[in-house]
């Protein structure tokens, strides 16, 4: 038989909204307001309501739809006002096998021996030590360490590879802007912006378009080019 968890009532000190929660709960978001709501905070027979204290926040905006937000500095998680998405706000670390979409507003780091295998991971920050089944979706960057490997495809706001390391891409690679100074090996790669291939660099794509591109002496790039407008 499955153990049943007994709920408790949370009312958030900032809007009143009512809740109901784990009676183990540490801390969890309003459903209302989004604030950020400690133990303290249960109502009903015995408890106290929290005291109103001032929280630092920072500005949050949601993957999904993009609305912006304000979130306690300390909260782990927390839920759009928007779409009502659930929001990670940590950092995961993938060493082994990971089956299962992720979505997180922190950074996501890929092991040398990890493999993500959902269908889809995004993360503000990616750093790509190992391989992916999945798309992946770097808001800022997608930094490239290591022998990289991703099937589905990438997109991002800056894609990084560093000296030494190679992605090998199967799928589109989508950016704002790319900075290559190991190898990169895919069918596509489009960057709306600038994309500079240092002095190590190597590009060996079916099709490459750039709003610009700067090579670097000793760069190497095998490619169809094309141009498009930032």
């Amino acid at each position: 038989m499955a153990e049943v968890i007994a709920k408790v009532e949370v009312e958030c000190p900032e809007c009143g909204q009512k809740q109901m929660e784990s009676e183990n709960f540490i801390s969890t978001a309003c459903r209302g307001c989004g604030s950020y709501i400690q133990a303290t905070a249960r109502s009903g027979v015995g408890r106290r309501r929290a005291k109103r204290l001032a929280v630092k926040k920072r500005e949050l905006t949601c993957a999904d739809c993009g609305e912006m937000q304000m979130v306690a500095e300390e909260a782990q998680s927390s839920n759009c006002l928007a779409c009502g998405r659930h929001l990670e706000l940590g950092h995961r670390e993938i060493v082994g096998e990971h089956l299962g979409n992720l979505s997180l507003e922190g950074q996501l780091t890929i092991g040398p021996k990890g493999n993500f295998g959902g269908a889809k991971a995004r993360a503000a920050y990616i750093i790509l030590r190992g391989r992916s089944s999945g798309a992946l979706e770097a808001a800022d960057w997608l930094q490239v360490e290591g022998q990289a490997k991703v099937r589905a495809g990438a997109t991002g706001g800056r894609l990084e590879i560093k000296v030494g390391s190679s992605l090998e891409c199967s799928g589109p690679l989508v950016f704002q802007e790319g900075r290559i100074d190991g190898e990169l090996r895919c069918g596509s790669a489009r960057f709306v912006g600038l994309v500079e291939v240092g002095p190590k660099g190597k590009v060996v794509a079916e099709m490459m378009i750039f709003a610009e591109l700067t090579a670097e002496s000793g760069a190497q790039i095998r490619a169809q080019a094309g141009t498009s407008a930032a």
